[in-house]
């Protein structure tokens, strides 16, 4: 496909990355500030009204929108290498990925006016969805590749995804909040923590052992067993209304992923900033099972819990710090730029994890709970917007190496 001439939208097309990436940056923008107004309203006295609480649509935009469009953008670009096949070009995924965009962003925009037109944009995001699965469904069937298990499992656990965000529109078409549980135990347990976990099993041990020879690249498929059995185990417990059993799981889960990380480099990793951002993402997956097996413990003794701390330990722990780390480095690969991450990234994403902090202490430090929690929205809001107006222009623009794509 010939390459645009001079910078701009043109470009967008010209690698799948660099459209998804795009569409999903603007997603996770849109998303965050929204959420960002309201909790700033909710600070000072005033309720932002809507036909949905804000509260559900924040769930639903934060695993729903922009991360699917993350995951599409890394899987049309890594995935025909991991199967040995051609991948779609740009052009014929451009149709539905901005239908896909223009949805993400109406589901939050309609809560507004009406809970079944919120709906109405949630099943549309589920067909443009579908479509991608099916796309890469048809690239596992056609590879001749001798492993495809980790490609194979990505696809299965993009299902309940599709399955979760039904599940938000029957919950606006019915007015029904007994949905809500599976909008967020399919989205975060059956389908965002899995799919991030086969990804980590797969490149985290490589990339490690790339940047550090003497660590080898150890990825025995037990431990990704391992992995998978802790999440759906837990996303079981939820469901069923046993938390307060989870640290049965949860405690267990949390000491096998603290053992992992350091036999995966943790310490040495420290080194390289941007191998370091994917091992500290990975370690926040074990403090977030260790928050939670703490607070099962904590409710099963009588005592109070500690809130949605271990919720979005997961959230904005482990799968925004995973999706940055990981979407930074295809942005800086992919646009013939160095495999490292410089001044500025690497304070926007120690701003990210303080965002993190503050999400958590609100919730361990209730008389300051309002002030918290909007300063980690706000917090997270300027880590990811700096990191666009850093990044985001490399998909309108050539690779800086010449090359195509």
């Amino acid at each position: 496909m010939p390459q645009p001439d001079g910078p701009g939208l043109g470009w967008l097309i010209a690698a799948p990355h660099r459209l998804f990436f795009f569409l999903a940056s603007l997603l996770l923008l849109f998303a965050s500030a929204w959420w960002a107004v309201v909790l700033v309203l909710r600070l000072f006295g005033t309720a932002m009204l809507g036909a949905i609480a804000p509260t559900l649509v924040h769930a639903t935009a934060m695993l729903y929108t922009f991360l699917p469009m993350y995951m599409f953008g890394f899987l049309f670009t890594a995935g025909p290498s991991w199967l040995a096949v051609k991948g779609p070009n740009a052009p014929a995924l451009l149709p539905s990925a901005l239908l896909a965009f223009a949805a993400g962003a109406l589901l939050i925009v309609l809560s507004f006016f009406s809970m079944p037109a919120s709906g109405a944009a949630a099943l549309v995001l589920c067909a443009c969805w579908a479509r991608h699965v099916l796309l890469f469904g048809r690239l596992i069937r056609q590879s001749k590749a001798a492993d495809r298990t980790h490609a194979k499992l990505v696809l299965a656990f993009m299902l309940p995804g599709i399955g979760g965000l039904a599940a938000y529109a029957l919950l606006c078409f019915g007015d029904n909040l007994r949905w809500f549980s599976w909008v967020t135990v399919a989205g975060l347990w059956w389908f965002v923590i899995p799919v991030f976990l086969v990804v980590v099993h797969r490149m985290l041990p490589f990339f490690t052992a790339s940047a550090l020879p003497s660590i080898a690249a150890w990825r025995p498929y037990w431990v990704l067993w391992c992995f998978l059995a802790a999440a759906l185990g837990h996303g079981a417990i939820e469901v069923a209304g046993l938390g307060r059993i989870g640290w049965a799981v949860d405690g267990p889960a949390a000491l096998f992923l603290f053992w992992l990380g350091l036999r995966w480099g943790l310490v040495h990793s420290l080194r390289i900033r941007l191998l370091a951002m994917l091992h500290v993402g990975f370690v926040w997956l074990g403090i977030a099972y260790a928050l939670y097996a703490a607070d099962a413990a904590l409710v099963f003794a009588g005592a109070r819990g500690i809130g949605l701390a271990p919720l979005h330990a997961a959230t904005m722990g482990f799968a925004a710090t995973i999706m940055f780390a990981m979407v930074t480095r295809v942005t800086r690969g992919h646009s013939g730029r160095s495999l490292e991450a410089d001044d500025a990234t690497w304070r926007l994403f120690w701003l990210l994890q303080a965002a993190t902090l503050l999400r958590l202490a609100s919730e361990i430090w209730p008389p300051a709970y309002a002030w918290l929690v909007t300063a980690a929205v706000l917090a997270w809001l300027a880590a990811f917007a700096g990191w666009a107006w850093k990044y985001v222009p490399a998909y309108l623009r050539p690779r800086a190496d010449g090359k195509p794509g």
